[in-house]
């Protein structure tokens, strides 16, 4: 019965890590439309502002997934490759400060 339980946790904690990740790569992708705008006096600043607050939660959301799945591997290479994504983005997505 203890077996059962472990599995029954295993594959649970595997179903909340992917979709946690699903959430922090869908996070990624909405700042994606504000990468390279430029700031000028006529721009909307909100669009930095969204594309910063979308970062800043898709680092968290992959933070928390990365916490779950901290035994596995392969999850921590996805998180790996998504934290040089986000880091990427970051760079490019003009500051809304």
């Amino acid at each position: 019965m203890i077996v059962a339980n472990e599995k029954l946790a295993l594959w649970l904690r595997g179903i909340l890590a992917a979709g946690l990740y699903a959430v922090a790569v869908g996070m990624l992708a909405l700042c994606l439309p504000a990468v390279g705008a430029e700031t000028t006096p006529t721009s909307d600043p909100d669009t930095a502002a969204g594309a910063f607050f979308c970062l800043v939660l898709s680092t968290v959301f992959l933070a928390v997934t990365a916490g779950i799945s901290r035994r596995w591997r392969s999850a921590r290479l996805v998180c790996l490759l998504h934290l040089v994504l986000i880091v990427i983005v970051w760079t490019q997505v003009p500051s809304p400060f």
